[in-house]
């Protein structure tokens, strides 16, 4: 992993060039260990923060006590740059590696943000999706703040950004730091995200059939077949049921025109928004596509969204 772009590239000559200055053949053993040493130096420094700070490859980073609470930061080139803060899905509880969305970080990152791509503790069958994730989402999302400058971000230029069940966790995140910190967050986007559970759960089976998305709903609220439906914990954890009613941060919300997710959830987060006095826009992308699919396709649109935050 390298520091930066130029760093990256510099690294090597520089090696070569002590190596060669040393005789590193003909070197002694105390020789071999100076140099050794030496290089460590450099490649230590390569890899600071500061370092990092220039843009470039990114650097896992650790936002909570859990071996699962870390991230990615992408670097900006330039200080004082946007923050986004990228939210993975998968059920609530599929996580993969932690450079899943890397394509669309580095696009970001090549726009001028700084980009912060997190992972999160999920659920398991004894302990539900939520609070946890949400709970984590928010956690990395100070974390991200309280660490910008030193990424070149700009602590109160912060936009979240979420899709399919990471869109469902952003969020929430964004309503409960909005009561808490007012202004914290100044923009969000969602991807394909499920805003209203309790809408959602007559739809699993009939409209929704893809059975991996069925059974991680059932486990994301503890919801065993044929146990009466928690309606009270699924609103709970409905973002488009509880819409921030000050100092609202501006939206844009995604959904595809025919694909998992049904198109009425997006449209009932733009309602809720709009009913609560928030700025926020609602596009439908033509096909099937869902969530981070179809994220080239969108990237343009979010591009502007975030810089005008």
């Amino acid at each position: 992993m390298r520091a930066s772009a130029d760093d990256g590239h510099l690294l090597p000559r520089r090696c070569s060039a002590l190596a060669a200055r040393a005789g590193l053949r003909g070197a002694s053993l105390r020789g071999r260990l100076s140099l050794a040493i030496v290089l460590g130096g450099l490649a230590a420094l390569a890899l600071s923060p500061a370092a990092l700070a220039s843009g470039g490859e990114p650097r896992e980073v650790q936002y909570g006590a859990s071996p699962l609470e870390i991230a990615n930061v992408y670097p900006s080139s330039t200080s004082g740059s946007p923050v986004v803060v990228l939210v993975h899905g998968g059920g609530w509880r599929q996580q993969r590696d932690l450079s899943r969305l890397e394509l669309s970080s580095r696009a970001l990152q090549a726009e001028g943000f700084t980009v912060y791509e997190i992972d999160y503790e999920q659920d398991s069958s004894e302990t539900p999706a939520f609070p946890l994730e949400p709970d984590d989402v928010i956690a990395a999302t100070r974390w991200a703040i309280a660490h910008a400058a030193a990424y070149n971000g700009n602590p109160g230029d912060v936009t979240l950004l979420g899709g399919s069940a990471g869109g469902n966790l952003a969020a929430l995140a964004v309503e409960q730091l909005d009561e808490e910190s007012p202004g914290a967050v100044e923009g969000v986007v969602l991807l394909s995200a499920p805003t209203n559970l309790v809408a959602l759960a007559p739809m699993l089976g009939e409209q929704i059939t893809y059975q991996p998305f069925v059974g991680a709903f059932h486990w994301a609220l503890d919801w065993e077949q044929g146990e009466p439906f928690p309606e009270a914990y699924a609103a709970r954890w409905s973002p488009a049921l509880h819409a921030p009613s000050h100092n609202c941060p501006s939206w844009l919300i995604f959904n595809g025109e025919t694909e998992l997710i049904p198109l009425s959830q997006a449209q009932e987060m733009q309602d809720s928004l709009t009913h609560a006095g928030c700025q926020s826009t609602l596009e439908v992308v033509p096909g099937g596509e869902h969530a981070f699919a179809y994220f080239h396709r969108v990237k343009p649109e979010i591009f502007s969204f975030i810089r005008g935050q």
